[in-house]
């Protein structure tokens, strides 16, 4: 009966209420009931990725090249956009969570993961390059347009001097702050003492242009609960200069160590990722989050850390 046939595409409905499946809602609240029974907190991170997500330009919510092409990358996921469209879905499955973390007998915390514009000129689907950085779809388009009276700059990679286009430079961030804004107003409806958090990664951002453009002056201790950082390739590169320097940014953008944390990649036992835990706990950061516990439970770290072997001895009066 199914010769000839063929499979088809399964994409999101962006109108489904709940906007959260019912195996993760069931498996997300038994574990978090089960964390908070043993007295620890939980945060839930969304990120602009969403594996369903529909790439077809009439509705509106992937990122897009000059070229017109949809952002697709491996995990397998389209790279969402901030405009409206975009955003009624992304503020219905941030505010569903918060519902079953309270439901779970958790205070609600969410972060904002990686909700950053997609940082090169290439996805991660086909590897191929692109026209241009994801900034060019119809409704960041339009916006620009209708708030300049011209055309946006496009930006052919992310070297590109921000200084040169101050313009975009606003809008581009700009349009982050309001999605994350829109979205703490909308959960906090229901959940007024929901936390938020972002994180944000400095290496994938170390350029003129994403440095920028995925830096919203929104983001601030008075907004957020919390800023962290994490550098997967400063660590792999066994960068511990730029990986300080990663620990240090929220306080350099005025978070207090209460209010910071540094999120980093064990996978790789032959980094040194350990000496990058040390200093976190130097800068006295609020948290250190190693990823991920099942790669710290097959490599089989042991725990708790192993201390430094160096010694510390005063000598004087």
């Amino acid at each position: 009966m199914l010769s000839g046939g063929a499979p088809g595409n399964w994409f999101t409905d962006l109108g489904a209420t709940p906007g959260i499946n019912r195996a993760v809602r069931d498996w997300s609240e038994s574990f978090y009931r089960a964390l908070n029974s043993y007295g620890i907190d939980v945060v839930v991170s969304f990120s602009m990725e969403l594996q369903h997500g529909d790439p077809d330009p009439s509705v509106g919510i992937a990122q897009r090249y000059n070229d017109g092409s949809a952002v697709q990358l491996t995990t397998p996921a389209l790279q969402t956009n901030f405009s409206p469209t975009s955003a009624a879905f992304w503020e219905r499955v941030y505010s569903d969570m918060a519902d079953l973390m309270a439901e779970a007998g958790c205070v609600p915390y969410l972060q904002f993961g990686e909700v950053q514009w997609w940082y090169f000129v290439w996805d991660q689907n086909q590897g191929l390059p692109h026209t241009s950085l994801p900034f060019y779809d119809a409704y960041t388009t339009s916006t620009f347009s209708s708030t300049f009276g011209r055309p946006m700059h496009v930006f052919v990679n992310s070297s590109e001097l921000p200084a040169s286009f101050p313009d975009e430079a606003q809008f581009l961030p700009g349009l982050i702050g309001a999605f994350t804004d829109r979205i703490m107003s909308f959960v906090r409806q229901s959940h007024a003492n929901t936390r938020f958090e972002v994180l944000y990664p400095p290496d994938v951002n170390d350029s003129p242009l994403n440095k920028v453009i995925n830096l919203p002056a929104q983001w601030t201790p008075a907004t957020l609960d919390c800023f962290k950082t994490e550098n997967f390739s400063f660590t792999g590169s066994r960068d511990m200069n730029k990986a300080r320097d990663s620990i240090l940014l929220p306080m350099q953008l005025g978070f207090p160590p209460g209010k910071s944390s540094h999120l980093i990649g064990i996978g790789d036992y032959t980094t040194p990722w350990l000496r990058e835990v040390r200093a976190s706990v130097a800068e006295g950061v609020e948290s250190i989050v190693l990823f991920a516990l099942d790669q710290f439970c097959l490599i089989g770290y042991p725990a708790p850390l192993e201390r430094s072997l160096r010694r510390c001895t005063f000598m004087g009066q």
